[in-house]
């Protein structure tokens, strides 16, 4: 990484910020991803306050706007600065920002010709965060920068999960061995652990807390529910796990509207938290930053 390209791309950045210091040279393009074609389409932009190549917020638009609704479907971002001098090409993601604040921390005076005011509630800033970045400057020299600011986030895990009636997985899972040569992975037992907040008797400590069956070329979870509640046709439930204690929040108070069966998200010994739900159509999840056992 040369730090002194990346200085002189930061540094020009800030230039561009509501035209500071001749920052009229070139052209700022921002692509986004149109939800309609899934094709990536391009137009200029006015960059409004920066942290270097870090990241950048932009004049937004209104809330309906097609800017607004393509990154709404897809967050995905480049940003490319141009002119016969340079090319500073940066790849990442992007926000809206639509809470009062957020407009105000990220607005300039010169845009009231535009927008009104970041009071205005039909008006959305943008902020985009870099993840890799290619700089090119057209002098003799050192005058390339490539690398990454940040690993992309991990998606969210998606998982199925087969729920038994108290003591029935182990028989589960001998029968998937003799109907499909299904094979064992992994498996523990509450014996083998005990997490907080989920209380067994004796007879229940050969009793399946989670195991991993490789059925054909799939794996899939299995467990026993240990607290009887399970009925038959909710015993396929959906599990997702997140990198982070406030993304499974999130995705808890998204599927909220309608649903029932709520385990609102708390802390438990194998993650720092989870939560569960039957959603409005009648699915239920699992939620959680996964730890281990």
């Amino acid at each position: 990484m040369s730090q002194a390209i990346i200085n002189k791309a930061s540094a020009l950045i800030y230039s561009k910020a509501d035209y500071i210091g001749g920052g009229m040279d070139g052209y700022v393009v921002l692509s986004l991803i149109d939800e309609k074609t899934g094709y990536p389409v391009s137009s200029t932009i006015t960059i409004s306050k920066a942290d270097g190549i870090n990241w950048m917020s932009f004049l937004g638009d209104a809330k309906e706007s097609n800017k607004a609704k393509r990154i709404a479907n897809c967050n995905k971002a480049c940003v490319c600065l141009a002119s016969n001098e340079y090319n500073i090409t940066l790849v990442g993601t992007i926000e809206t920002i639509t809470d009062l604040e957020g407009k105000k921390q990220h607005w300039q005076d010169t845009f009231t010709t535009h927008h009104g005011a970041p009071e205005d509630p039909n008006y959305c800033a943008w902020k985009f965060h870099t993840e890799t970045y290619n700089i090119w400057f057209f002098e003799d020299g050192d005058n390339e920068a490539r690398g990454t600011l940040k690993e992309p986030a991990t998606p969210p895990a998606f998982e199925p999960i087969l729920v038994y009636k108290n003591g029935q997985c182990a028989d589960a899972i001998n029968t998937y061995k003799k109907a499909f040569g299904a094979e064992v992975t992994e498996i523990i037992t509450y014996a083998d652990y005990n997490p907080d907040g989920l209380a067994f008797d004796e007879s229940q400590k050969d009793c399946i807390m989670n195991a991993q069956v490789k059925i054909g070329n799939q794996t899939i979870l299995v467990c026993d529910d240990v607290t009887n509640k399970t009925k038959f046709g909710d015993n396929l439930q959906m599990v997702m796990e997140f990198d982070t204690d406030d993304a499974v929040k999130a995705a808890y108070n998204a599927l909220l509207d309608g649903a029932t069966n709520l385990t609102p998200p708390h802390n438990a010994g194998y993650s720092s938290c989870v939560a569960g739900l039957t959603d409005a159509y009648g699915i239920p999840w699992q939620l959680m930053v996964w730890q281990g056992y």
